[in-house]
């Protein structure tokens, strides 16, 4: 198959949620096909990447985004009918280089991932188009509102979540086919468009990645650190900075007052300055960037999910249970994974429910023992990127026969 990965960010390196699923997509899916990548960057120091990007795929190219504040973009989307991301992640030059490789290399396939990059198609390209989306954007734009509760904001957030819930509508029907990585989304979606071919997608984790510690080599890890637990993310995210705020403010207290010698990893990506200031207080750490993740999985004993506003699907859990980590999340947190409360995971709404759930499991080892093996048998048998990808790769194939016959001049009997 010849496939047009459309992207909104160079798929490398994979440190954010978007990025570890479009690289291991990417790449597993150039193991056997030609593939093409045609994406944005948002700072020249991301293009050092795109040599790594390029050792998979037979062309790759990458255009500047605007940035994520750009004064300019930000007016013109205020007199537009259009949402501001639509503007932000458009380059007239993308949209020609598109339009061009589509016809010189004859492409099958277009992948366009997530509505940010449904403008870069037409509607009216000679190939399968499929839309993948990792969350509905406008929806989640709405739960914002909802957590504000500002008389400003609000309104505004709501106003921005119609706009862009309207162009998610408008973009997903330039496509044959719209995957979902949640369940739960796309059956929101097909509601919401009862004329779209909306499939669920699972996402997944790689294995050989996040290894499972095994039973000796956890035991000797966890006594060699104080109870400890962890919390990951890009933390320029509003839902996961708004969401651990929430926490050190009314769950952490709880959590402290009974293990006194707690602490609580905060890792990720650009923490704010509000978040930076816990670093060194009761017990927490906030580390910024690190280059590799599992060095901070290897100490906790819980991995926690405090988001109370969120869409798609969190791959931090997966990696948390690939790894044998005890996982305690919102409801929102796990939304549209295939988990079960007391089973794989312990759930909780409020914060210091969630600081309970800490607790238990940092001072009863057998339980986080139990919960370990059972999430990590989900993961081996539902969410392992090599088992999704090939089922993903097995769809594109059956689709885009299906498109080649229906799109087949048929000759009449007498030519």
């Amino acid at each position: 198959m010849r496939i047009l990965f459309l992207l909104p960010q160079i798929p490398w390196p994979p440190e954010s949620g978007g990025r570890i699923v479009t690289s291991n997509t990417v790449r597993r899916f150039a193991q056997s096909n030609d593939v093409f990548v045609g994406c944005l960057y948002h700072h020249p120091n991301e293009l050092k990447h795109l040599d790594t990007v390029k050792s998979w795929c037979r062309e790759v190219a990458a255009f500047p985004a605007h940035a994520k504040w750009d004064f300019l973009t930000l007016l013109r989307s205020c007199f537009s009918r259009y949402p501001y991301k639509a503007h932000r992640f458009f380059n007239s030059d993308m949209a020609g280089y598109v339009s061009r490789l589509i016809r010189r290399e004859q492409i099958e396939i277009i992948h366009a991932q997530n509505f940010y990059t449904t403008a870069y198609v037409t509607g009216r390209e000679p190939c399968l188009r499929i839309h993948y989306k990792e969350n509905i954007e406008g929806l989640l734009l709405d739960r914002y509102a909802d957590s504000l509760n500002h008389p400003l904001l609000s309104p505004l957030a709501r106003w921005e979540s119609r706009r862009t819930l309207r162009y998610e509508r408008l973009g997903a029907r330039k496509f044959h086919r719209v995957l979902s990585i949640s369940p739960l989304d796309a059956a929101r979606l097909q509601e919401m468009e009862p004329d779209l071919s909306v499939s669920y997608q699972r996402a997944g984790v790689d294995l050989e990645r996040y290894p499972l510690l095994d039973g000796g080599d956890t035991e000797r890890i966890e006594s060699e650190h104080p109870p400890t637990v962890l919390f990951t993310g890009t933390m320029s995210y509003h839902p996961n900075y708004n969401g651990i705020l929430r926490f050190l403010r009314d769950g952490w207290p709880c959590v402290r007052s009974t293990v006194q010698n707690a602490r609580l990893l905060i890792v990720g990506h650009a923490p704010p300055e509000k978040l930076q200031a816990w670093n060194g207080k009761d017990g927490v750490t906030v580390t910024g960037s690190v280059p590799e993740i599992g060095p901070y999985f290897r100490q906790a004993h819980v991995f926690l999910v405090p988001l109370w506003v969120a869409g798609g699907i969190r791959l931090k859990i997966l990696e948390a249970m690939a790894s044998g980590r005890a996982v305690v999340s919102t409801p929102i947190g796990c939304e549209g994974l295939e988990v079960e409360n007391g089973t794989h995971l312990l759930i909780a709404e409020e914060p210091v429910d969630l600081a309970r759930h800490v607790v238990h499991l940092l001072t009863n080892r057998e339980l986080r023992i139990q919960l370990v093996r059972q999430a990590r048998h989900r993961i081996e048998e539902k969410y392992d990127w090599d088992v999704v990808i090939r089922e993903q790769e097995s769809r594109y194939r059956e689709w885009l026969e299906q498109w080649k016959s229906s799109n087949t001049p048929h000759r009449s009997e007498s030519s």
